[in-house]
Order: C-alpha cells, then structure tokens, then sequence
C-alpha cells in the first residue's frame, strides 16, 4: 500500500502536466485550428518531444526561414512534404 500512494500521485501528476501541455496550442487561434485539423486530431508529441519550444526562441520568426526548416527537417516531411525538384532541374 506504501508503493500504491506514490505511484498514484505521480501518475495524476503526469496526466496534469499533458492537459497543461495541451493548453498551448488548443486555443482559437486560426493558425493552431488549420494545423490541429491537418495533423486529423494526432498529437503534436507523436513528432515533438514533451515540453519542446515548439514557436519559441531559435525558431526563425520570417515565414521564408520557417518553410525552408520544414522543408528540410526529415522529422517535418511526414506531414510537411519537401519541395519536388521541377523537370530538368537538379534538387537544391
């Protein structure tokens, strides 16, 4: 019973600690709305580790510099496809 309580607690702790994760991105926002309903109700952890900076520093904040990181990042391509390279032309 002494081992039950502990692991108990910590297992409503960590069910806490994803409803506040969650909180982030679950808003009204339209850009969070589009992305929710591209990803079809995934989540965002199946891609992105546990408390990630997902928009936070290090990210670049011109659009130009964003597209080029999904474009490249291999964890982006399942749902962010890289660019096709054009007939004739070598990919860059």
């Amino acid at each position: 019973m002494k081992k039950l309580i502990p692991a108990l607690a910590l297992l409503l702790m960590a069910s806490g600690a994803y409803g506040f994760e969650c909180k982030v991105c679950h808003s009204k926002n339209p850009a969070m709305v589009r992305m929710h309903k591209a990803l079809q109700g995934r989540n965002c952890f199946d891609c992105h580790r546990m408390g990630e900076k997902l928009m936070g520093k290090g990210i670049p904040k011109d659009k130009a510099a964003q597209i080029k990181r999904r474009e490249s990042e291999q964890i982006c391509f399942e749902c962010h496809l890289p660019p096709k390279a054009s007939a004739g032309k070598p990919a860059s």
